[in-house]
């Protein structure tokens, strides 16, 4: 028997639901690491792309889904298809996905004697491949799960399971490279001489890391659509596409929460692009011990994901994460004292900032169907679809400002990526610098946006009551109609 979700507001969704909707977010996760830190790297390192180039190639690629976002969610509001509007989308989407992760981690290997053009044309094609793939899923998969509950607090309990699987997607991620070995390569001015532990660079964790992905990718779809069903669609008066995204512009918390999320996304971004250059260049960790910060972040991330969802229902969850990303924006600020401080010391810094790297996670996607809700009161239709593809707007430009910027701005600074490349000390302080105030100028301002934002536990209890009384109101005219038609 096919499980149901209730529409009343305060009906709790099923653990079989949570767990089947939420596991989906392991292959995605598992793709979003690799893309922020390992490919960004291999391909200005093993393939020889110059980091500004890569910076640049990421860039347009993620601002190029401006345009395709909105309309996958406009139409997959509207759209009424047979195996579901959400069902549908995702399942278009895997294929697409799929390809787009076999071909950027697993090039061939005569890529690496091509030119640079052909690389680098090689990198924009796949990569813009995979962001459609990725487009296509995630708009669907979230606006489907801004469906399943009406609550306030069970959809921080919904975001909180996905983000937990996100986690853990990444953590499995992150632990890759520590398992298989980044390879220890020796450079004697300027030139490689000896190669210890596997051959060619990040090719092994790359080639790991892609079958890994695909491999989970058709699993988890078959268990999404055994266990978690459609909400039923609801009959409202359609608006035009542009009236529609002036009513979002004029819905204050809906234009807040999109420069937060921007905001946000382009400082954790930027640190995850530059992460691995500067633990290695600037903090002189080896690759492997480089491997083993980024474990640092991610398991306190998983750890602590649960007390930021408690932290959400007891203090709301928009002062919940201000006071995560003060917290971030604090450690960030006391990186450049203890660059020089060893090992240890380091890492227990990056635990600090795993331990509030989840709080966006859990907290940030149960907003945005706070904020999808008074958007339904305003424009008398459900378009979580549209919304959802607004907030993607938000995160993919602040990934791509993120990484990209951040990547362009080091190269500029004369920072080289390339192996066996001798950086000046002010090209590695360049690095420094940039990696630490990049999320300290994003988060503050955020948080302070954050602290006041309007949509309480009790603002949303009563969105929802109007949003039910119109709905009640309509279905009652409408049945009044028709029984006049049939007299």
């Amino acid at each position: 028997m096919q499980p149901t979700v209730e529409n009343a507001p305060a009906a709790r969704v099923t653990w079989p639901v949570l767990l089947g909707f939420g596991q989906l977010a392991v292959p995605l996760a598992f793709a979003s690491l690799p893309i922020a830190i390992f490919v960004t790297r291999f391909y200005a390192q093993d393939l020889q792309i110059g980091i500004a180039d890569v910076g640049f190639i990421l860039l347009v690629a993620r601002l190029a889904d401006i345009i395709v976002d909105p309309i996958i969610g406009f139409v997959s509001d509207r759209l009424k298809l047979p195996f579901g509007r959400r069902r549908t989308w995702v399942l278009l989407g895997a294929p697409v996905f799929a390809l787009g992760v076999y071909m950027l981690f697993l090039p061939p290997p005569s890529l690496a004697e091509a030119s640079e053009d052909a690389r680098r044309l090689y990198l924009l094609t796949w990569i813009a491949v995979f962001y459609l793939g990725w487009t296509m899923i995630t708009i669907a998969y979230g606006a489907w799960g801004a469906e399943l509950s009406e609550d306030y607090n069970e959809r921080s309990r919904i975001t909180g399971v996905r983000e937990v699987f996100t986690l853990l997607g990444l953590g499995i991620a992150g632990a890759i490279p520590v398992i298989v070995g980044v390879p220890q390569e020796v450079c004697i001015d300027g030139v490689l001489q000896i190669q210890q532990n596997g051959q060619g660079g990040y090719w092994n964790i790359m080639f790991v890391m892609g079958l890994t992905i695909i491999a989970l990718v058709p699993f988890a779809l078959g268990v999404l659509y055994l266990t978690t069903p459609e909400p039923p669609v609801r009959e409202m008066k359609h608006i035009s596409f542009l009236k529609g995204a002036k009513i979002a512009a004029t819905n204050l918390p809906f234009v807040n929460l999109f420069f937060i999320t921007l905001g946000i996304r382009m400082g954790s971004r930027a640190v995850e692009g530059l992460l691995t250059f500067y633990l290695v260049s600037a903090v002189l960790f080896t690759e492997q011990q480089a491997s083993s910060a980024v474990l640092a972040l991610l398991v306190p991330a998983i750890v602590f994901a649960p007390f930021w969802i408690w932290a959400g229902k007891a203090w709301t969850k928009h002062k919940a994460l201000a006071v995560a990303l003060l917290i971030g924006t604090l450690t960030f600020c006391g990186l450049p004292f203890i660059r020089d401080a060893g090992y240890v010391t380091n890492l227990m810094a990056f635990a600090i900032l795993g331990s509030v790297f989840s709080a966006p996670f859990t907290l940030g996607q149960s907003m945005a169907a706070d904020v999808i809700d008074l958007d339904s009161l305003k424009s008398r239709q459900p378009r979580a679809g549209l919304l959802i593809s607004f907030f993607q707007l938000a995160v993919k430009a602040g990934d791509a400002i993120g990484v990209g910027v951040s990547l362009m701005l080091v190269g500029w600074l004369g920072f080289v990526a390339k192996k066996c490349a001798v950086n000046t000390p002010e090209a590695i302080d360049a690095l420094a610098t940039v990696y630490v105030l990049f999320p300290i100028l994003l988060w503050v301002p955020a948080a302070i946006l954050l602290w006041n934002f309007p949509i309480t536990p009790a603002v949303q209890k009563r969105i929802r009551r109007l949003i039910e009384r119109r709905i009640a109101i309509e279905e009652e005219v409408r049945k009044r109609r028709q029984a006049t038609r049939t007299t």
